[in-house]
This record gives structure tokens, sequence and C-alpha cells, in this order.
């Protein structure tokens, strides 16, 4: 464990101690203030650390604004930032080597620490490059999340958006709409990451700042992608508002690529289902087929919706058919289509058999739905789905009256040591 006490009185230093003192002064716990900024507890922890990584831009700004520090928090982490980019500037004998010594995650970081007055004309070219590179790190993440899960990909996310909000804050005006709309499409994967770990608020919030700086950049497809992910956030069977956002999200933009009108004729497919409309339900899924993307690497290199691919769609014909009350067409699709995933999706299969066991319950089938539980479960925990860990717990609380199947008790064993 890190000794705090013996760390030097930097700027990093007083922003925990005093991010610490102003929760203790509010009375609140850690989590208790992670809950109001809609972050997990282990930001609010990392973030009262004197030493490691600098908490990001839009945690600090959401701490501050929640414990009413004034702005005294953010006014901290910018000499924090000065402090860091002193020492990285000492280190090297200029410009170039700053640049060629910056990692991964930290290139646009660096570049984005240069005064505002630096920024253009004399680095115009340096931001399009860390565009570029913030772009194609974007899709990076999104086969991250697609082959490990979000607990392996947000951290990249939030790092690239603490990256995104220093560069706007350095920038002329008339470079925002560049960064803002690489902004929109890190905070929405932000947003869906945070749907699958199961923090609604945080989920929320990300998408509503994916979709102001869709507006700012006038980039109609993102507001569009925007509206799709807000209507899967809606509580699981309120069917009216997840079609009213899908049609929101289609007057929103008229010219959409075929990926994402896949997504959300299926999104629409499903609000259908819940709402009874089985022949409507079907049809959109059919056109949806109409438009399926052919991404079998799982970067997103077709722009959203590149997840839609065939198989991928007749999986939601399976879910559309278990709202619909009729779980045995459900599983013949599912077990179908389940194997015939590319191997890089591997959250989308731990969801679809989660899925799966639950059809396998309605269908009177125990033994068989705590099998197919316990490998949704375990593709759940290791990529931190909090999605898929919850449905699996709903089918485990369904099987409790077979406790007495050796399946069943194997998932109930699984669940309790999670």
């Amino acid at each position: 464990m890190t000794d705090d006490s013996a760390t030097p009185d930097t700027a990093h230093a007083r922003l925990a101690g005093e991010i610490r003192r102003l929760r203790k002064a509010a009375k609140l716990s850690q989590p208790e203030l992670a809950q109001r900024i809609g972050y997990s507890r282990n930001y609010v922890s990392m973030a009262e650390r004197r030493s490691g990584n600098l908490p990001s831009q839009p945690l600090v700004n959401a701490i501050d604004t929640v414990l009413g520090a004034g702005g005294a928090l953010r006014g901290l982490r910018g000499q924090a930032k000065r402090e860091q980019r002193d020492l990285r500037l000492s280190a090297a004998t200029g410009p170039a080597n700053v640049v060629e010594a910056a990692d991964q995650k930290g290139l646009a970081l660096r570049l984005a620490e240069t005064d505002s007055t630096s920024v253009s004309p004399q680095l115009g070219p340096n931001l399009e490059d860390v565009l570029s590179h913030l772009r194609e790190q974007w899709h990076l993440l999104v086969k991250t999340d697609n082959l490990l899960g979000p607990r392996y990909a947000l951290s990249g996310v939030l790092s690239q958006l603490d990256a995104i909000e220093e560069l706007l804050a350095s920038v002329r005006p008339e470079q925002r709409r560049d960064i803002v709309r690489v902004g929109a499409q890190y905070a929405e994967s932000a947003s869906w990451l945070y749907e699958d770990m199961c923090d609604v608020t945080a989920a929320r919030r990300w998408c509503s700042q994916s979709l102001e700086w869709g507006l700012e950049a006038d980039d109609q497809p993102m507001v569009t992608w925007a509206l799709f992910r807000r209507s899967q956030q809606v509580a699981e069977r309120n069917a009216g508002q997840i079609l009213s956002l899908v049609q929101a999200a289609r007057r929103a933009s008229r010219d959409l690529p075929t990926p994402m009108r896949a997504a959300l004729a299926q999104q629409e497919a499903y609000g259908l289902a819940l709402d009874g409309d089985e022949l409507q339900a079907q049809t959109r899924i059919d056109e949806a087929q109409n438009w399926a993307a052919t991404d079998i690497n799982g970067e997103a290199r077709g722009g959203h919706g590149s997840f839609c691919t065939q198989d991928y769609l007749e999986l939601q014909r399976a879910r559309c058919w278990l709202a619909l009350g009729d779980p045995a067409r459900a599983i013949e699709l599912f077990e179908h289509h389940v194997p015939r995933l590319p191997t890089v999706y591997q959250r989308d299969r731990g969801v679809a058999l989660g899925q799966l066991a639950q059809a396998y319950v309605s269908y009177g089938e125990p033994e068989q739905a705590a099998r197919v539980a316990v490998e949704a479960l375990r593709i759940g925990r290791r990529g931190s789905s909090l999605r898929t860990v919850a449905d699996v717990k709903a089918v485990g609380g369904r099987l409790r009256d077979h406790a007495q199947l050796a399946p069943v008790s194997q998932l109930i064993a699984e669940l309790a040591a999670g």
C-alpha cells in the first residue's frame, strides 16, 4: 500500500486532500459521493489518492459541483496539470522529443497541455495528428470492449475524454467543431460502457454529453446515435418511450449509413415486441436484415451499428420472440446463431446466452437454463458486463425451486461465490 503521508506537497496532493476534506465536511462517505456524481466508488478513492494518476477533468468537475467547491478543485487540477507539463518538458530537449516520448494514452494530453496561443496556427498540423490518433484509438477501444468487456475499455475511453476536455479548453472557437465531433463519439462509448456496467446515472450523463457535442458539431448521424443509445436506457418494459426515441432518432437524420438503419430497425422491433405487435416486430427485423453489416473484427470500421451482422439481428429476433412470450422460437434462434457470432464479440455472446437461459426457464427446462446461465455468468464476470451478470442473477432467482438439480446447484454456488 502506498504511504500517502510521504508524498511531496504538490498540487496533485493538495487536490486529493481537499477533495477528502470537503467530502468529510459534507458528511458523505466515498460510496455516497460516488452515487451523487455518477461514478463508482473506485473513482472517488482514486481522486483522494495523493499519488498515482491525476483524476480526470470530468471527474473533478463533477466533484467540484457536488461538494460546492466553487471551482477551487478545478483550479487545483489545472495547477497539477501545469506541474506535470513542466516536469515533462524539463526532461526533454525540445517539443519534438516531448511528442516522440508520448505513449499511446498520453499523446493527446501533451499536445493539449500547450497554451492556447500555440495550438493555432503553429500546432495546427499537430492538432490534426491528435484527432487522427483519437479516431484510431476509438476503433481499438471498441474492439477491446467487444473482446474483453467494459472493464478493460472504460479507462481508455475516459482517458481520451480527459484529453478531449483539455483540448477544448485550449483551442480557438473555429477549431472546436472537429474536436467535439470526436468527443461526441467517445462520450457515446462511455455511455454504452456504463450502461453495460449497470451504472444508469453515468450512462445517461455521458449520453447527454454525446448529444450536446453532436449538436454543437452539427453531426446529425451522431445525434441520431445518441438518441438510439438513449432508447436502450429506457426502463425495460416502457415500449412507448423506446418507440418514441427511435422515431426521434430517425427524424434527426434522414441520410444514415445502412448499419445504423439496421440498428434502429432492430431496436424498434424490440419496442414493438414489448408492445405485443408480433407482425410489425418481425417485419422490422426483416428490414434490418436488408441493411446488415459484415464486421467480423469488432472495430466498427463501418461506423456505428457495425455490430448489426445477420447473426446478431437474428439474436435480436429471438429476443423479440422472448418478449412476445414464445420461448420455443427464441430458443431455436439463440441455439443456432450464438455459435455463429464472430469470436471477437464475446460480450454479445454473454448477453445472448443470458437471454437464452431466460428462455429455457420460461420453457420449463431448468437444468439447461442453469448450464447456459453458468457460461453466461463466466463471460460476464471476465469483462465486468454487469448487465449479463444481472440477467444471470434473475435466472438464478427463478430457479431456486429447482436447487436439488445439480446444474442449478452449481449455478447458485457460482452466483454466491461472486
